[in-house]
């Protein structure tokens, strides 16, 4: 099947975001790899605070570096060019003044494979806020606690804190990894394919933390199942070969999209 995008983009999207908090915010992005492979093309979009945003797509539609342009984490890259505006609270986060430990601890990440650190699991989730300066054990007790049970690990590892956390399941290994960001008290939660390793029990168990945590953080997740984007998100956007083609609320996009290509996308017509 032959996909024209340029036929499918309009430069403008009908969300209705007038209820909603912006917390985050693109404006003409461009990102480019030397030598000038351009991943991402004119993206702006507004992120709803205190929402689940999905962002779906083929593989290799630019979803993940979109997802690592908002902590930055493209500038380990090197060649990396980006041009356009990035704002999280109304503050531009490649503004020179940006201070890139405050820009990551006000944003987390969890990525698609769970990586716990070689140490046992209390140092795992207070390795973040040793970094950042707290030493006081009951301080430090507290906030592995709270972050455990935020990210509904708590009950299963309590009685053995000092245990590698190499020795839990994948499933749990991952949810550490969501506690671990949850530690440094992030404003915004970015999760990239954060079950796609994981079996349908413990996928679950992922999905249903994300519903809890929707209260309290703002959640950007990128995945390829659009099962889970469905199930898990109040709004998701559609991108392909670097562009965005549609964002709306969920329920819209899925049952009753504005663009042709999105239907085709959700439809199983390509991708």
């Amino acid at each position: 099947m032959k996909i024209n995008v340029q036929n499918s983009i309009s430069a403008s999207f009908t969300t209705d975001l007038s209820k909603e908090k912006i917390i985050l915010e693109t404006k003409n992005v461009d990102l480019c790899y030397v030598p000038q492979v351009r991943t991402l093309t004119n993206v702006s979009i507004q992120i709803p605070e205190k929402k689940v945003t999905a962002f779906i797509g083929p593989s290799g539609c630019g979803k993940s570096t979109l997802l690592r342009c908002f902590n930055r984490m493209n500038d380990l890259i090197p060649g990396i060019s980006i041009k356009g505006l990035i704002t999280i609270d109304g503050i531009d986060i490649y503004s020179p003044e940006t201070k890139l430990e405050e820009l990551r601890k006000k944003v987390g990440m969890v990525f698609q494979k769970s990586n716990p650190f070689p140490m046992g699991i209390w140092e795992n989730v207070a390795f973040g806020p040793k970094v950042n300066g707290i030493r006081e054990k009951a301080e430090l007790d507290e906030m592995v606690e709270s972050a455990l049970i935020q990210a509904d690990l708590w009950k299963e590892v309590k009685d053995r804190l000092n245990n590698s956390a190499l020795d839990l399941s994948g499933g749990q290994q991952q949810r550490l990894c969501i506690a671990r960001a949850l530690a440094n008290k992030p404003e915004i939660i970015l999760m990239d394919e954060p079950a796609s390793a994981l079996d349908p029990i413990s996928t679950n168990k992922i999905e249903e933390t994300i519903d809890e945590l929707r209260e309290n953080y703002t959640i950007i997740i990128v995945t390829h199942n659009m099962q889970q984007a469905a199930r898990v998100s109040d709004y998701t956007a559609f991108m392909m070969i670097g562009e965005m083609i549609e964002f709306n609320a969920t329920s819209k996009l899925f049952t009753n999209p504005e663009k042709k290509l999105t239907e085709d996308y959700i439809t199983g017509r390509f991708g």
